[in-house]
């Protein structure tokens, strides 16, 4: 929940008009010189001494009276404060500008009360007295505004909330007037308007400039500057990436608690979006606590029919359904309507829906429709159909429908579903979706298969698999498809920059959780790059308004699918849902699907990457007789099978020599080519075993792609290059492998020590020299010596065929919390801002690429950031970003001499014409062949590499 400001602007201009006949002048002075904004309790009762001073009748009264009227307002106190502004509404000695800013202390005041139709028309009195005084507008007019923008915002007009909220903002500005504590409150509200509206990327942009405006001109600490904060918070809530706000939601707690006490009303709010994170983040143990103190704190400072307060209620009962407490739950949401009345109907139907969600959750099916269906009703006269809000309440009444058999089901899932892609998923770079949206996804899927409904669920299901690899592709795609060449430049450029503020702004946010003394300087950099960016936008517009649209995301049907499939070829796409797994096959004259009961199939997938020794330390390792491995799980590897390929679709498969594999969520980490297609015979760790063992590699070829939109896409067909460059082997004289090495870093910045302390790599020289043999194509070598950061940077790596590097990956993580994934080079003598030995994921992907291979033969390159990341989220995004076509990428840690066995060879077949796929498949089977190769037939060693392709 973002925090909407009421006007908080200094009365010092405003209450100049001379001393207090009756009134201490050193009390007036001390009164004027506080800042109500900053210290709203010190500023009232420094008003309220002078008050004692200056009895009724008195010049001066009228004006400590507005002084102390403001600070009752912007500290919450608005009970106490509307007899005081009634009183200088009706005071015969009040000057026209002090009873217009009475009326609008006495808007917002009103707002606070809940009594939100009085507040317009007392804000509607106020913009006429203030137009009265400034014909031309005026800041003061510009305030109520925009206190009248968020009572709209609280009646739940958010079309009315947002015009006037705009509105508001252009009459400040264009008064003359400074950039000021006002100036972050007007536009923080516009964030807080938009984020309820669901303009994620507006709200992003508004909560962006407040924040780094108040770190322009505000303290840290000052009550603006961090409610500033606390609605980027919400942003990053929104958009599902709220780790990171934990840290910061801390911070705000322990400053407001400090300066205004423990019943602060702003303070329920921190620790009502501090629960509400950590109950996202799967901490609702942790959480409850200050969801509890959220609902005391409001219980205690507002009216019991306050939405704000319904709100802290319904995010409390939230929290015990996630700790199973669901009949605790249930009552507090429908002890939560009741106290509401009428009020707030736009609350009411948040609580009805959670209340909804929560009936579901326990069974309820019939009073979960009742619920629905009145929130549906109440949302068709409200909110337009493809209103983020609005589509979540139509999921859940189709996944009704669909339960209970409506004859209406049908039509309603096809129109929803056309709806989430065209509104939810237009931008497929960045990410910026709703958090929300993974679940109301598998909702329609579910909702899908309960109908029958193939074709719809085919299309849902390229939804929920979209990852950032996924969206990478795209970002490739969209320079591609450029209709006018300097439009893909500029296209790049706002990719860029759209990374960019993404580093910039967390760095920015770590500062402040830190406290750390560059705060300033960090916000200021986001608003040097969004400046930026604002102008690439522009110029795109005015050049192509066709190629500045590119970036939506498209689905494709399963006939589109089938016309881009050869006559050998199947399409396998398995997306979990809940604990299942639901399977698509699409071959050129048939599609299928299937649902398998599959509870435990993400941890199997964890279980069987364990016995697979993944945790060895990285490429270097070679064959060690007298080590003692895990033996693989052959069992549970037809259980995976299974669950994802079951019998019904085993026959649909029959035929296909290869498969494209587009598989959702953590599936995108199996490793598939070592699945087993029939029950395994002989015990797990016999070689004779392994050797017989039917592993689906046997079955077909296999190339992982990450995302369906892309297959047989005509703006990713572009004309193979002539050239292979080679890089690697870099110059490293220890003896040690990654995992062995503390940390890469000192000091913030690249250890070269630690680099170089690394083992030396002896295949890999050899293995670039031999896959230059193979592919007889124009080289360019940068090995040893020569493969450096600085080389690399200087490379040209358009028009290349294959681009192959053989060195030592670093997995994100991995050996520092912070650190990125990279690809280890030569050290430099004296490391710099752009050459210290390690080629990280963020530079790879500002580098020019044109590729239509890349071989990473390297440890981990495939791999996330974290367990929980997708899978093919660190180094092989960044080079797909950068513009490869097709990589060949490791799981896991990759053995020298089996990595140079495996890549030259998949290089030489495919030289003579074999598909890469197929290449792959054949260089495999002959390492498992192999008896004189040490452990050829474990797939730990011969699993490892994956083909990504983004056709």
């Amino acid at each position: 929940m973002g925090k909407i400001i009421m006007g908080t602007a200094v009365l010092a201009g405003l209450l100049a008009y001379g001393p207090a006949a009756a009134a201490s002048p050193s009390l007036l002075a001390q009164a004027e010189s506080i800042d109500i904004a900053a210290d709203p309790g010190g500023a009232a009762t420094a008003w309220q001494k002078l008050i004692a001073t200056t009895p009724v009748g008195t010049r001066g009264r009228t004006r400590a009276l507005l002084g102390l009227g403001e600070a009752l307002v912007t500290a919450s106190r608005s009970d106490e404060a509307l007899p005081v502004l009634e009183e200088v509404e009706r005071a015969r000695d009040a000057k026209p500008d002090q009873r217009a800013r009475a009326m609008t202390l006495l808007g917002s005041a009103l707002a606070d009360a809940n009594r939100l139709e009085d507040a317009k028309a007392k804000l509607a009195d106020a913009i006429r007295a203030w137009r009265t005084i400034s014909p031309q507008g005026g800041a003061q007019e510009a305030i109520a505004l925009n206190i009248l923008s968020t009572v709209h915002f609280a009646a739940g007009d958010l079309a009315e909330a947002e015009r006037i909220g705009v509105r508001s903002i252009e009459l400040y500005r264009k008064s003359g007037a400074p950039e000021d504590a006002e100036l972050v409150g007007f536009i923080g509200n516009m964030s807080t308007i938009t984020l309820q509206a669901r303009k994620l990327e507006a709200s992003e942009a508004y909560a962006r400039e407040a924040m780094t405006l108040a770190g322009r001109i505000l303290p840290e600490d000052h009550p603006t500057a961090i409610v500033a904060l606390t609605n980027w918070v919400a942003v990053l809530a929104a958009q599902n990436r709220r780790e990171e706000s934990v840290d910061i939601l801390k911070r705000i707690a322990a400053l407001r608690e400090n300066r205004f006490g423990p019943n602060y009303p702003p303070l329920a709010i921190t620790y009502n979006n501090l629960a509400r994170n950590l109950l996202f983040l799967g901490r609702p143990a942790e959480g409850e606590p200050y969801a509890r103190r959220a609902v005391a704190i409001g219980e205690k400072t507002r009216d019991p029919a306050d939405q704000v307060l319904a709100a802290f209620r319904d995010n409390l009962a939230d929290q015990l359904v996630d700790l199973g407490r669901e009949a605790e739950s249930v009552e507090i949401r429908r002890s939560a309507i009741a106290g509401l009345g009428n009020g707030n109907q736009q609350r009411a139907m948040r609580l009805r829906s959670s209340l909804g969600k929560t009936l579901l959750k326990m069974g309820d099916d019939a009073g979960a429709r009742e619920q629905f269906d009145l929130v549906d009703q109440w949302q068709a006269r409200t909110l337009p159909d493809t209103h983020p809000d609005r589509i979540e309440i139509r999921s859940y009444v189709v996944l009704l429908s669909a339960k209970l058999g409506r004859p209406d089901a049908r039509e309603r899932l096809t129109t929803l579903s056309a709806d989430v892609e065209r509104e939810l998923f237009a931008n497929a770079d960045p990410d910026r979706r709703a958090s929300s949206v993974p679940d109301l996804l598998a909702r329609l899927l579910d909702a899908s298969w309960l109908m029958g409904d193939r074709e719809t669920g085919f299309r849902i299901a390229q939804l929920m698999a979209l990852d950032e690899a996924g969206r990478a592709i795209y970002a490739v795609s969209t320079r591609a498809a450029a209709r006018v060449p300097e439009a893909a430049a500029l296209i790049r450029r706002r990719q860029d920059l759209l990374a960019e503020r993404d580093r910039a702004t967390q760095a920015a946010l770590r500062a402040f959780g830190k406290g750390d003394a560059d705060y300033r300087e960090a916000t200021a950099a986001v608003a040097k790059v969004d400046a930026a960016l604002a102008e690439a936008e522009t110029t795109l517009r005015a050049l192509s308004p066709a190629d500045a649209a590119l970036t939506r995301f498209r689905s494709l049907d399963e006939k589109a699918v089938a016309a881009r499939l050869d006559r050998g070829e199947a399409l396998l796409m398995p997306v979990p849902l809940g604990k299942d797994v639901v399977t698509f096959v699409v071959r050129r004259d048939r599609a299928d699907w299937a649902r398998s009961q599959g509870a435990t199939v993400l941890a199997d997938i964890s279980t069987l990457r364990a016995s697979l020794n993944v945790d060895l330390s990285a490429r270097g390792a070679l064959a060690d007789p007298s080590a003692r491995h895990t033996a693989f799980d052959r069992g549970l590897a037809y259980r995976i099978y299974r669950t994802i390929v079951p019998d019904r679709l085993e026959k649909r498969l029959v035929g296909s020599q290869s498969w494209i594999v587009a598989p959702g969520g953590p599936l995108a980490s199996l490793p598939f080519a070592a699945l087993v297609t029939r029950p395994p015979q002989g015990k797990d760790g016999e070689v004779a075993a392994l050797r017989r063992t039917p592993w689906l590699i046997r079955r077909a070829a296999l190339t992982q792609i990450p995302a369906v939109s892309g297959l047989g896409a005509e703006a990713l067909s572009a004309k193979p290059g002539e050239r292979f460059v080679g890089i690697g082997a870099p110059l490293l004289d220890g003896k040690a492998a990654p995992g062995e090495i503390r940390s890469f870093y000192r000091g913030g910045a690249i250890n070269r020590e630690a680099l170089a302390a690394l083992a030396p790599l002896p295949q890999a020289e050899r293995e670039l020299n031999r896959m230059r043999e193979a592919l007889r194509l124009q080289p360019a070598l940068l090995i040893g010596a020569a493969a450096t950061e600085t080389a690399v940077k200087r490379e040209d790596l358009r028009n290349i065929r294959v681009l192959a590097f053989a060195t030592h990956g670093l997995v994100a993580g991995a050996v520092d919390r912070s650190s990125e994934p990279g690809l280890v080079l030569t050290p430099p003598t004296r490391p710099d801002g752009t050459d210290d030995g390690l080629l990280t994921a963020s530079e790879i992907a500002a580098l020019d690429i044109d590729a239509d291979w890349v071989v990473l033969s390297a440890c981990n390159t495939a791999a996330g950031s974290s367990s929980s990341a997708p899978a093919l989220s660190g180094l092989a995004r960044a080079f797909l970003y950068a513009g490869g076509r097709s990589l060949l990428v490791s799981h896991w840690a990759v053995r020298d001499d089996v990595a140079a066995r495996l890549t030259v060879e998949t290089a030489q077949l495919a030289s003579r014409g074999q598909s890469r796929a197929q290449a792959l498949r054949r260089a495999m089977l002959d390492l498992i062949a192999d008896r004189s190769q040490a452990d050829g037939a474990d797939p730990s060693v011969w699993a490892p590499f994956i083909l990504v392709s983004s056709r």
